[in-house]
């Protein structure tokens, strides 16, 4: 096993574990299922499940596989980056440390941003010819 491969899969059980643990912490924080809003608490839970889905793209890149459509991960793959984008915008602060931590996430999810590029755009053999976008 390579070095590379070897990074792609240490670097997907750790995302995995991360995004799951933060589902877990989300829907089982029971100080806040009264005192916040419910939708916003939906909308955290579905982009959760939605970005622990797409983890399978890093999979699927590092092992060359097929996993559901090319029209399902380019839709997860634009839906990510809105919400990033969302995330970055809305939720910015001009506190120095709270900066830190935006940038920090940037560069610990950007692996996985790279990979899910690649998987939807760049494996046109794996899709097939007739996907070419």
């Amino acid at each position: 096993m390579n070095k590379k491969s070897v990074f792609w899969e240490v670097y997907f059980w750790f995302i995995i574990i991360c995004f799951v643990g933060a589902l877990g912490f989300l829907v089982l924080n029971e100080e806040d299922v009264f005192l916040t809003n419910n939708y916003s608490r939906m909308f955290d839970v579905f982009f959760l499940i939605v970005i622990i889905i797409s983890s399978l793209g890093i999979r699927g890149y590092r092992h060359e596989k097929k996993y559901f459509s090319k029209e399902i991960w380019i839709f997860f793959f634009f839906l990510i980056l809105v919400d990033s984008i969302n995330y970055l915008f809305f939720e910015y602060n001009y506190f120095f440390l709270k900066n830190i931590s935006y940038l920090s996430l940037s560069v610990i999810l950007f692996p996985w941003y790279f990979a899910l590029y690649k998987y939807t755009f760049k494996m046109n053999e794996l899709w097939g010819t007739y996907h070419n976008y």
